[in-house]
C-alpha cells in the first residue's frame, strides 16, 4: 500500500524478521534477503518501548532537584503472531535458532527452556512505503535480542490463537557508535 500525504502521519503494520547475530541487514530500500526468517503474520501491530530509570538528585537547601542521572535504560518490542507453527511458536520460548525437531511424519519443540544461557539473535522491523519522508520504507534494527516475555496461547472457540513475542534488546558488543548500543531506526528520503 502506498503512502499518501501528509507522509509523517504513519499509518501501517510493519513486517517482522529475524537472523542470527552478526547477520548483515538488508537495504532499506531493497528486499529482505533469504538469511532473515518472517516471524509472521502479527495482529495489533508492533510496539517499540525505551523504559529507563531517571534518579532525581535533590539537595537540602531546595525542594525541587537539582539534577538528574540515568540509571537504567533498555528496548523492548512486542507483538502478538497469529500464524502460530512450531517454528513461529519456538520464538516465543527463546528457540529461534533451533526450531523444532522433524520425526517421520511430525515436529516437535520441548516446552522446558532450560539452561542458564537464552539465545540470542537480529531483529528487523520493516515498513513498508511507512517513511515519514516520502513513499519509502523505514526499518528497525535491533543487533541483539532475546525472548525475554511469558507467553500464553489462548485457544478459545470464538477467537483465533495468538501467541505474544517480547523481545529485549542487550547492547551491541559490535556497535559503531554509543547511541547505536541498542541497534538504529532508519528512514528512506530518497
Amino acid at each position: 500500500m502506498a503512502n499518501v500525504k501528509p507522509y509523517e502521519v504513519i499509518a501501517g503494520p510493519c513486517e517482522v524478521y529475524f537472523a542470527p547475530t552478526g547477520t548483515a541487514y538488508p537495504a532499506i530500500g531493497g528486499t529482505v534477503p533469504p538469511a532473515w526468517t518472517q516471524i509472521g503474520l502479527t495482529e495489533g501491530g508492533i510496539r517499540v518501548a525505551h523504559p529507563q530509570t531517571v534518579i532525581e538528585h535533590r539537595a537540602d537547601q531546595v525542594t525541587g532537584p537539582i539534577k538528574a542521572t540515568r540509571s537504567e535504560e533498555g528496548l523492548e518490542v512486542t507483538f502478538s503472531i497469529v500464524n502460530l507453527t512450531l517454528e513461529r511458536y519456538a520464538i516465543a520460548l527463546n528457540q529461534a535458532l533451533t526450531g523444532p525437531d522433524t520425526g517421520a511424519g511430525d515436529k516437535s519443540i520441548g516446552l522446558y527452556r532450560g539452561g542458564f544461557q537464552v539465545e540470542t539473535f537480529r531483529f528487523l522491523a520493516r515498513g513498508n512505503n511507512l517513511s515519514a519522508y516520502g513513499d519509502k520504507n523505514m526499518q528497525f534494527e535491533v543487533p541483539v535480542v532475546f525472548e525475554a516475555g511469558s507467553p500464553e496461547a489462548g485457544f478459545t472457540k470464538d477467537n483465533k490463537a495468538m501467541l505474544e513475542v517480547s523481545l529485549h534488546a542487550l547492547v551491541d558488543p559490535d556497535r559503531a557508535t554509543d547511541d547505536e548500543s541498542f541497534g538504529r531506526l532508519r528512514a528512506a528520503t530518497s
